[in-house]
C-alpha cells in the first residue's frame, strides 16, 4: 500500500496551490457563524452597496491538509472583485479522501456540513444585500461530498450546483426524494482530462446516478489539464445559466 502514497499524494495535491491573483483592494475576512460557532472566509468587493443585490457564491473546500476554506478564498477573491460576486467558504469537516473513515462519523460530520453551510448563507444574506435568486454552491475534490447532499436536499436556496474536479459516493443519494424543483436544478460536473483516475470515474458516476434519478439539467465537461482551481470556468457555466434560472426563480 505504501508504495501507492506518493502517487495518492500527487493526485489528491495537484490543485493545492493558489495561483490566481491575492492583490484586491480590500482583504479576505475571516467570520465566525454564531449559531454552529463554525468559521468561514469572506469576500466582498470593495466597492459593495446595499443599493443593489449582489450574487452569492459559497465555495467548499476539499481534503484537509491539502485544501482549506482559506484557500477556496483566495482562488475566489481576485474574480469576485472583477465581476461583482460576494464569496463565502465554510471551514469543513466531512471533507476527508486520503484516508479510510468510520461511515456513521463521517454521515454525522456531513450532516454537520451541511447546518454549517445553510447558516453561513443564512449569516452572509441577514448582513448584505443578496440576491436569492442567484446562489451558487461549488464544491472542489472532497468538497463534492457536501455540494451534492446540501444542494439537492435544498434545491430552494441555491441557483446551481457546480462540481470542480468533485468527489462522489453512491450513498449521498440514499434517502433523498428530490422535489420537481430539484429535478430541474442546473448542475454542471467538470474535471479535467488528466485529473486524477478515481476523480476522474466519480465524476463520471456522479453524472450517470444524477441522470437516472432524473436530474434532466445535469451536465458534464471535461477541460483541459489536471486538478486545477478553476473558479472561472464555474463562473462561466453559472453566468451562462444565469438569465434562465432567474426567469423560473
Amino acid at each position: 500500500m505504501l508504495r501507492y502514497l506518493p502517487l495518492l499524494v500527487f493526485g489528491v495535491c495537484g490543485g493545492c496551490i493558489v495561483t490566481q491573483p491575492q492583490d484586491t483592494p480590500v482583504s479576505e475576512s475571516r467570520q465566525v457563524e454564531p449559531s454552529t460557532g463554525r468559521p468561514y472566509w469572506l469576500y466582498v468587493p470593495s466597492y459593495y452597496s446595499p443599493r443593489q443585490s449582489w450574487p452569492l457564491v459559497i465555495t467548499l473546500h476539499g481534503t484537509h491538509g491539502w485544501d482549506s476554506a482559506h484557500a477556496q478564498i483566495r482562488e475566489w477573491k481576485a474574480l469576485a472583485e472583477q465581476r461583482g460576486l460576494i464569496v463565502a467558504a465554510p471551514q469543513l469537516k466531512s471533507t476527508q479522501d486520503v484516508l479510510p473513515v468510520i461511515r456513521s462519523l463521517w454521515a454525522k460530520d456531513l450532516a454537520a456540513d451541511e447546518q454549517a453551510v445553510l447558516a453561513t448563507l443564512e449569516e452572509v444574506s441577514s448582513r448584505y444585500h443578496i440576491d436569492g435568486r442567484s446562489i451558487l454552491l461549488t464544491g472542489f475534490s472532497a468538497g463534492g461530498y457536501v455540494l451534492y447532499y446540501t444542494g439537492l436536499r435544498h434545491p430552494d436556496r441555491f441557483s446551481m450546483l457546480i462540481a470542480r474536479e468533485a468527489s462522489f459516493r453512491d450513498d449521498l443519494l440514499e434517502g433523498l426524494a428530490p422535489s420537481e424543483q430539484a429535478l430541474k436544478m442546473p448542475i454542471m460536473i467538470f474535471w479535467g482530462k488528466d485529473e486524477f483516475a478515481p476523480i476522474r470515474k466519480q465524476s463520471w458516476r456522479a453524472y450517470r446516478r444524477l441522470r437516472e434519478q432524473k436530474f434532466v439539467n445535469t451536465r458534464h465537461k471535461e477541460v483541459e489539464g489536471g486538478q486545477l482551481r478553476r473558479p472561472d470556468l464555474a463562473y462561466r457555466f453559472w453566468a451562462e445559466n444565469s438569465a434562465r434560472v432567474r426567469a423560473q426563480r
